[in-house]
């Protein structure tokens, strides 16, 4: 029975990584005039900075975006396109200051009869990332925007290939008539295979 158990705790602790994890993005969407409209025909449209950053990164990122639309009910169309399409990414790491957790246990009585403090440690905190997805419809019959929205997840991950997918579902959630005002949206990302970290 002993055995079994710890066997199990041991299998819970290697397989961590493998367990789903739930992606919660601040989502804020804006629906322009004319109103963005469901099943529509779309084409991406490439703003001169990614235009000017070569063409590798932005495919992988247009790669995701169509599969991300697609399950918001867009179609990529570029010869018979409604909607010009930008999107862009930006994925930042931040690394938090060393921080002293203050003392770190009781104070304790040395033989010599003196009060003495267990030393601060000093704490270092993992990187944090944070993953920013922004999508653009505009119109090309009137040249307005008919859609606009912005998805954000902060972070201690930076598996951004895994991330990137959940966090343009959420961008995308209620397309094309979202909730108004900034709202969280929760996306489950599916577990990991055993060779991700």
């Amino acid at each position: 029975m002993r055995h079994g158990l710890a066997f199990g705790l041991a299998a819970l602790l290697l397989g961590g990584c493998a367990l789903p994890r739930m992606v919660d993005s601040e989502v804020e969407s804006f629906v322009g005039t004319p109103a963005a409209v469901a099943g529509a025909a779309y084409r991406f449209e490439r703003l001169p900075s990614q235009q000017a950053q070569g063409g590798t990164a932005q495919h992988q990122i247009e790669a995701l975006a169509e599969a991300a639309l697609g399950r918001a009910g867009l179609v990529r169309d570029d010869a018979h396109a409604r909607y010009s399409v930008q999107v862009e990414v930006k994925v930042q790491q931040f690394q938090p200051a060393p921080r002293r957790q203050p003392h770190a246990g009781a104070p304790f009585v040395a033989a010599d009869g003196r009060l003495y403090y267990p030393a601060p440690l000093l704490v270092l905190e993992p990187p944090w990332y944070s993953h920013t997805v922004h999508f653009l419809l505009r119109d090309l019959a009137s040249t307005q925007v008919a859609y606009e929205t912005t998805a954000s997840f902060d972070g201690p991950w930076s598996d951004s290939s895994n991330l990137l997918p959940a966090i343009m579902d959420a961008a995308l959630h209620g397309y094309p008539n979202p909730p108004q005002g900034l709202r969280k949206v929760v996306i489950e990302l599916p577990a990991n295979r055993p060779s991700e970290p």
